[in-house]
């Protein structure tokens, strides 16, 4: 694509995503809370110490971050949508570097298919364009991975210097860790990484590597130093969520599913529960061709990157894939031994860049056998398009800030954010 279209294409996504992100859900308790974090912290004036609520211990996360990323837009201008637009330009810039490298290393899907699809399928659109703490982790994820693929031995190519990659992959972790649980599936990634550079380049540049992790992992935690220094025994205790629950070893085949799941058409999740999934269906008739159609491509996508492992291929990158997402795959069916919860997808999205690149050289593969495929992704892309738009209308009536937009003005007014919401930690009587 020539630069000109490039950025005609970009603009018109990014404010596709924005025009999505302002219709999407608002009230519901996990998206109100993560807001009244920020909006807190700026009516008030106070740091916020601790993030996201734990709702099954009554714990918080520990850290800084959330507060202020949610707060940031409030200094620049004091309107309800400036969260939503900040994260979206959080989110649009990393899916941006996602697509970007998508398209470096695999040739056989046009570059402006890689764009859309990064930016329209329906687990790119439904976190990362709505304040809630997922869309804030898939956002530094995506950085974090495409640093781990350079320094894997996934292609001679690289673009990003060793000791640049590491440093980032230490930042986000620290940044992810005050935002969701699921940071502690980063760690393992890092040590095979190092594991790797220390076989292929020896002990002396390893351990440069080891020391520019650790710079980024100390930059990324600065935002937690106020909670080391003041700590809540109480709210901070995130440990009270990791128990020994050998009940998901029966999720096997729903964690596959799921993981899978994010670099496809997965439209059941983002419509909601069968109640919501029937009253959308009865007020936007239009929409629903496009529902089932997106139903049937997801499962059949699903199908196909699971049936992909057993296809046989020259392509040494696409081989070392699979065998990075089999790992990823392991690593969350034995993470959720540990868990307080079931295996919910919002608990692991943050590793979706894994599964959509992967997705390309399944599509890639597809292409190079059947010509008709190019026509195919062509009418899935526009029937995702229509869909989010009828969703995104549905949503606009029912579940959006707009559904009572002023109280959100009156709380930044009067500089009082309980006029919006209490906090949880407001009626428990610690933490932030």
């Amino acid at each position: 694509m020539n630069r000109k279209n490039l950025f005609l294409l970009l603009l018109a996504l990014f404010i596709f995503r924005v025009i999505y992100g302002l219709c999407s859900e608002f009230w519901f308790p996990d998206e109100l809370q993560i807001y009244l974090i920020g909006l807190k912290s700026y009516t008030t004036g106070t740091w916020p110490t601790y993030g996201p609520d734990v709702v099954y211990t009554n714990t918080q996360i520990p850290g800084a971050l959330q507060g202020l990323l949610v707060s940031a837009g409030f200094y620049i201008a004091k309107l309800p949508e400036m969260p939503t637009l900040i994260l979206n330009i959080l989110s649009f810039a990393s899916l941006s570097l996602l697509a970007y490298y998508i398209t470096r290393r695999i040739k056989g899907i046009p570059a402006w298919m890689v764009w859309v699809l990064c930016m329209t399928t329906p687990w790119a659109m439904y976190y990362p364009t709505r304040v809630v703490n997922p869309s804030y982790t898939m956002a530094l994820a995506i950085p974090f991975f495409i640093c781990l693929l350079e320094v894997l031995p996934m292609s001679k190519d690289k673009f990003i210097p060793p000791g640049l990659a590491f440093f980032v992959m230490g930042l986000t972790t620290t940044m992810i860790m005050q935002l969701h649980l699921s940071w502690v599936l980063l760690l393992p990634y890092a040590g095979v990484a190092l594991l790797f550079s220390y076989r292929l380049a020896g002990i002396k540049s390893t351990a440069v590597r080891v020391m520019v992790y650790l710079a980024g992992l100390i930059v990324g935690a600065l935002t937690l130093i106020p909670t080391w220094l003041h700590p809540d025994p109480e709210a901070g205790r995130v440990g009270a969520n990791v128990v020994f629950n050998w009940e998901n070893i029966k999720n096997i085949v729903t964690i596959l599913t799921r993981y899978w799941s994010f670099a496809s058409f997965e439209v059941p999740y983002v419509v909601g529960n069968s109640e919501e999934k029937w009253q959308l269906m009865k007020e936007q008739m239009w929409v629903v061709p496009f529902l089932f159609f997106l139903l049937i491509v997801g499962f059949a996508q699903v199908g196909l990157f699971i049936l992909s492992y057993f296809i046989k291929t020259d392509n040494e990158e696409w081989k070392k894939m699979r065998w990075l997402n089999l790992f990823t795959f392991l690593l969350v069916f034995a993470s959720f031994f540990f868990s307080i919860k079931g295996p919910s997808s919002h608990t692991f999205c943050m590793l979706l860049p894994l599964p959509m690149i992967y997705s390309f050289y399944c599509y890639e593969w597809l292409v190079s056998k059947k010509v008709f495929v190019m026509k195919l992704l062509r009418i899935i892309i526009i029937s995702g398009i229509f869909f989010h738009i009828g969703l995104g209308i549905f949503n606009f009536q029912h579940r959006s800030l707009y559904k009572d937009r002023a109280k959100v003005v009156e709380a930044l007014d009067k500089m009082d954010y309980k006029v919006l919401g209490e906090r949880r930690s407001d009626k428990l009587g610690y933490g932030y």
